[in-house]
């Protein structure tokens, strides 16, 4: 009997948990530990995201004064208190504070002996040869010492202490150790006058060497936003809104600008949702609030060609799991001008992504070839992602018909088959068929282009040069050398609904990683990522910093962005939202 009593799941167990349970059915009981269980997995949920939420608190007040205090530098003139504090010239030429005062008194007596002089000639009838009588007094070295920076002196008899007061502007050009600026000091001038104006137009032109782009801005989320952005995750998308609401709510007495990461998380939701009814109406309360106008509206599963979220089916236990459509065309034997006019008429009346199946194509007729290419140009040029099945067909008949050196056949195949690398994101196989072209033909090929659009295709290649495209104020931000390194770095793409492992979705970057360089992935069409999907991105970006690797998540929508802050994926990774 006491063996029984003991035994978890025991019938007299089972009737003490039925009595001290009376109100829940018998079938249920055993159910009552696991939901214990879950229960503290709840709790520790929560203390990680309240320990999370004053970490970034504190730093974020780290991150305060340390912008007060770089502010407060920038706006201090001179520090004669810490002469270590900003390198020059006169850290060299002056060994102690007791230098620096008599060399400021050998100064201040020159200036007044040359006012003195001019003063003199003014009511003498010699005016013209008493300033020559200077350098014989005080030697040519003396007017050297304040060649440029007092030469305007004389000009001013009455308000004499005024060059002295003006030489408190000249630190903060020395503050930033600029060698261009040595020239208006005396000991300066004179190592520059020796050296030779070349050697002091090279040390100018060391000044503006390169610099490297610089590392994008750390994002620091509210820390209010995290339970909505966990909801969202969770695909609880009326649970998320309804969050975002109350803390837009708590906040409304706070200023403006602290409230506009609220509003466009909002604005966020309802584009990664569909719901452009009610982002019109938030559009219209932000723009009175804040009087300019509201993000533009887009939606992000109309971009994939998804079925948007209702109001109906955004509640957890409706929800729609994205449906993507089947080929919207299907490539026949032979391909002629009238197949071309349907896959145009085809793809003009579906969304992206556009799905086309080049599975059953044998031959294309040489009246089609020109129009096809310029379909296919039209399409690197132009935003949308394509998905391309049976691909192999096509580049088999595409090299086929492209041999180096037989001038029978058509140029225009050989531009069909350069559009369609360049659609499918390979420069390398462009290059070798640009140079076959120019074996060929003797004239020379067309350069290579990044497309715009998005690729993808059954084996495996997928392009994600169009959201490089789009993002402007990423592209746009640096200059010189920067911003070539930014348009030669690798860029991937992650798009739609990531759940579950998403191992298999990150495997192919690792053969687009390069040493030194930051490697981009871009979520523009990210639309949601759950916990399993997002454990696997932790670890896939933790491997990768290990190895050396820069990562970057670029124009995530904010909700994604708060979540993988929550989840320490920021890290490991650069985690950038997206600025519109």
């Amino acid at each position: 009997m006491s063996k029984e009593e003991t035994t978890p799941g025991g019938l007299l167990s089972k009737v003490v948990r039925f009595v001290k349970n009376p109100t829940v059915n018998w079938t249920e009981l055993d159910s009552i530990q696991d939901d214990r269980e879950s229960q503290y997995s709840k709790q520790m949920l929560k203390e990680m995201i309240e320990r999370k939420r004053r970490n970034d608190f504190v730093r974020r007040r780290e991150f305060d004064q340390l912008r007060k205090l770089r502010r407060r530098e920038a706006l201090q003139g001179q520090r004669t208190e810490d002469p270590t504090a900003r390198p020059s010239f006169f850290q060299s030429s002056m060994a102690s504070p007791d230098d620096r005062a008599v060399t400021l008194k050998k100064i201040d007596e020159i200036e007044a002996q040359m006012s003195q002089q001019w003063w003199k000639s003014k009511q003498g009838a010699d005016a013209p040869t008493q300033p020559a009588t200077v350098p014989a007094a005080g030697g040519a070295a003396e007017i050297t010492e304040s060649q440029h920076a007092r030469a305007y002196a004389p000009t001013a008899p009455g308000s004499l202490p005024a060059p002295v007061e003006a030489k408190a502007s000249v630190p903060p050009l020395f503050a930033d150790d600029s060698m261009a600026v040595g020239q208006f000091g005396a000991k300066d001038a004179q190592m520059l006058a020796a050296t030779g104006s070349e050697e002091a137009a090279l040390g100018t032109a060391a000044l503006y060497t390169p610099t490297p782009p610089p590392e994008p801005e750390e994002f620091v989320h509210e820390p209010d936003l995290e339970e909505a952005a966990i909801r969202f995750a969770n695909g609880d998308h009326a649970g998320a809104e309804a969050g975002l609401l109350d803390v837009l709510a708590q906040h409304q007495q706070d200023p403006p600008e602290q409230q506009l990461e609220i509003w466009m998380t909002l604005f966020d939701l309802y584009r990664a949702t569909g719901q452009q009814d009610r982002f019109e109406t938030l559009a219209i309360d932000f723009a009175a609030r804040y009087s300019r106008s509201a993000p533009l509206w887009f939606s992000m599963p109309e971009q994939l060609g998804m079925a948007p979220v209702t109001a109906q089916a955004a509640a957890p236990s409706a929800a729609a799991a994205p449906v993507r459509r089947d080929f919207h065309w299907n490539a026949p034997a032979t391909l002629a001008v009238s197949s071309v006019a349907a896959l145009q008429a085809s793809l003009a009346r579906a969304a992206s992504p556009w799905t086309l199946s080049w599975a059953r194509l044998v031959s294309i007729d040489e009246a089609a070839v020109p129009l096809l290419a310029d379909q296919f140009t039209q399409w690197g040029e132009r935003d949308g992602q394509l998905v391309f099945s049976g691909v192999e067909k096509l580049n088999a008949l595409l090299e086929a018909k492209t041999q180096s050196g037989d001038r029978a056949t058509s140029p225009e195949w050989w531009r069909l088959r350069m559009a369609a690398l360049r659609l499918m994101g390979k420069p390398e196989e462009f290059e070798l068929v640009a140079l076959d072209y120019c074996v060929t033909y003797e004239v020379s090929p067309p350069s290579w282009a990044s497309p715009r659009c998005g690729y993808s295709d059954n084996e495996g290649v997928s392009s994600g040069a169009a959201p490089l495209a789009a993002d402007s104020d990423f592209a746009a931000s640096d200059l010189g050398e920067g911003a070539a390194a930014q348009e030669a770095a690798p860029v991937a793409q992650l798009s739609g609904h990531v759940e579950g492992d998403a191992a298999p979705l990150l495997e192919p970057f690792a053969a687009m990683l390069r040493p030194g360089v930051p490697f981009t992935i871009a979520c523009d069409k990210l639309i949601r990522v759950d916990f399993a999907a997002a454990g696997s991105v932790l670890n896939w970006a933790a491997e990768q910093q290990g190895q050396g690797h820069v990562v970057q998540f670029h124009n995530l929508q904010r909700l994604v962005a708060i979540f993988f802050n929550v989840i320490g994926i920021n890290e490991h990774a650069w985690v950038v939202p997206r600025k519109n």
